[in-house]
């Protein structure tokens, strides 16, 4: 029976023992709500016999131009067109790993803890959702270079390269138009939301502890859209004529704007032992299996069995959900119904 710090290691349980270091990590990606978990892509690859991808079929909107119905003019037909959409799934795994000789001298044990490895998984899954984000706004070329252009607010070299009172809004209605309000949450680095807290444009929501004192959540509105503080989201150091500066990628989102599924592997966590390296040495394994598909936007690339997370940062690797045709017959999702913006600013 295998042995975790003197107990049994139960693999399907993993309980927590000692919380040690705080994440400095928000994760607030995966954490508020921009995923919507599901539970079909293991199945449908079971049904195919195993596999790595899914290509799934969505119905088309009814279409066609009418006729004029006077009695002499021949009704025509349409017919409805399918589109496309291929999700791939990934793997990662990790080992951590202790020699006894060490806890014997220190006394201490250095073996990973459950809380830990959860949030080490949690920390590598924003992390690609980070390479999806980045992947999908350097799609180039026809209709796909059309929708980075139209669902990016590039403010830097305007007269007020920060976030002002109307910059949300602007950059939902340029992205959206009259489903702009389908845009509910922003994740902005702290940077950004410290300017537009100077300016008194967000109004944290609060709460009443147990004393009765009213106190702020570290959550906001602005522009009447939840406001999520993260410092991964992206920023680079740009050197400029007048002096260097910093470009903050800001994403906005309709919740649920990510599919995810756990697919699960054969043996998610496991403990290795070695018991004649350097006195005796014990790994603790871990692996993980998932799909994170953007709404409505394609990964191509099925050529790996799974994608490095500089697989997804590449730009031709997607694209916009279409009919599968090519040529003049092939038709592309209105990129209206992808709910995902973003507004590159200097703060």
């Amino acid at each position: 029976m295998d042995k975790f710090r003197g107990k049994i290691f139960n693999a399907n349980v993993f309980e927590k023992y000692l919380k040690t270091l705080e994440s400095t990590k928000e994760n607030s990606l995966i954490n508020n709500a921009l995923f919507t978990v599901v539970n079909k892509y293991k199945s449908k690859m079971s049904e195919q016999a195993g596999g790595y991808f899914v290509t799934e079929p969505i119905k088309g909107r009814l279409g066609g131009t009418p006729v004029n119905y006077d009695g002499n003019t021949d009704i025509t037909s349409s017919e409805r067109d399918t589109f496309y959409q291929t999700k791939i799934c990934y793997g990662r795994a990790k080992a951590w790993g202790e020699y006894d000789f060490t806890s014997e001298v220190t006394g201490e044990n250095f073996m990973a803890e459950a809380q830990e490895v959860k949030e080490y998984w949690d920390e590598r899954r924003q992390e690609t959702v980070l390479s999806i984000l980045k992947g999908i706004f350097s799609m180039t070329g026809g209709v796909n270079g059309q929708f980075v252009a139209k669902h990016t607010y590039d403010i830097t070299e305007a007269e007020n390269p920060y976030l002002s009172a109307d910059t949300l809004n602007r950059a939902s209605q340029k992205a959206l138009g009259d489903k702009k309000a389908k845009l509910e949450v922003m994740y902005t680095h702290s940077a950004v939301s410290t300017n537009l807290e100077g300016l008194n444009l967000i109004d944290f929501l609060k709460y009443t502890d147990k004393n009765g004192i009213q106190r702020d959540l570290t959550i906001g509105t602005f522009n009447g859209r939840l406001v999520i503080v993260d410092d991964d989201m992206p920023v680079e150091e740009v050197e400029g004529s007048l002096g260097d500066y910093a470009k903050y990628t800001s994403y906005i989102f309709k919740n649920g704007f990510f599919e995810y599924e756990n697919l699960g592997v054969l043996v998610p966590s496991e403990l290795e032992r070695n018991a004649k390296e350097k006195g005796g040495h014990t790994d603790l394994v871990t692996r993980i299996r998932e799909m994170i598909v953007p709404t409505l936007i394609s990964y191509k690339a099925t050529n790996k069995v799974s994608p490095a997370n500089s697989d997804f940062e590449t730009g031709s690797n997607w694209e916009l959900v279409n009919n599968g045709e090519t040529g003049d017959d092939q038709v592309f999702v209105d990129d209206k119904l992808i709910p995902v913006a973003r507004i590159i600013s200097r703060g």
